[in-house]
């Protein structure tokens, strides 16, 4: 239940977020910096229809991370598996349903020979940063024009990338629901609200670490502005001027 690209975005390079980036990573001996990033991702693949939250008691799911820890507040039984395990488990009923990316990379792997029933809200990655990582030690040796050009090509790798998964999942995901047969929906208005309540308990505990904490703050603070802002913004092209 964060922000999406764009307000990712302003909080990394204009809101303090890559400052708190690598405070965080300095006892680590690291610079870090966003090289990448997936958009808005999709809550994954399931055998079966999801009417209600009852339909999550019980179901096997691959889903790693604090969502994991969310579904499992509601009753899954959370898998972790990695990328290449999942079709097979899938496929055999090993695991029930599956999150991995979005439309271009689940095809890839095949999912939706394994399960029709595609759940669209990603509630749980809405703009997914891959990162650039370089030695401290090495990085403050380069000149600064040299980290300049690092810092943008990795800035330009971070737009760029984005810009081609808009691409890529548009077409994937037409020829999903237009030619392999994939019920594609939204989540159940009840199942998001109960995944709204556990992801704010998950949180509650994780920032009783005051460095999460800490970040965790910066962004929540400038979450609201942004909200408030995108209402009239992008909200109202979605809305009104989209069609």
């Amino acid at each position: 239940f964060g922000m999406n690209f764009q307000g990712m975005n302003g909080w990394l390079y204009d809101g303090g977020g890559i400052d708190l980036w690598n405070e965080v990573y300095a006892p680590f001996g690291m610079v870090a910096m966003p090289c990448g990033n997936t958009g808005v991702q999709m809550t994954g693949w399931f055998k079966k229809e999801l009417k209600s939250v009852a339909d999550l008691k019980g179901l096997k799911m691959r889903i790693p991370g604090l969502a994991g820890k969310v579904y499992a507040n509601l009753g899954v039984d959370v898998k972790v598996l990695p990328g290449g395990e999942i079709f097979p488990a899938l496929e055999r009923g090993v695991i029930d349903a599956a999150e991995f990316v979005g439309p271009f990379q689940d095809r890839r792997l095949g999912l939706q020979k394994a399960a029709k029933f595609y759940y669209t809200t990603g509630w749980h990655e809405s703009a997914t940063v891959s990162e650039l990582l370089i030695n401290k030690a090495a990085w403050d040796k380069l000149p600064k024009d040299l980290q300049a050009i690092v810092s943008n090509a990795s800035a330009a790798c971070n737009v760029i990338s984005e810009a081609w998964c808009q691409k890529a999942n548009s077409e994937a995901m037409d020829d999903l629901v237009k030619n392999q047969g994939v019920i594609a929906r939204p989540l159940p208005d009840d199942i998001i609200k109960a995944l709204r309540t556990e992801t704010d308990k998950v949180l509650a505990e994780a920032i009783k670490d005051p460095t999460t904490k800490k970040v965790h703050d910066s962004y929540m603070a400038f979450m609201a502005k942004y909200n408030r802002w995108t209402e009239v913004s992008e909200g109202a092209f979605h809305t009104s001027v989209r069609g």
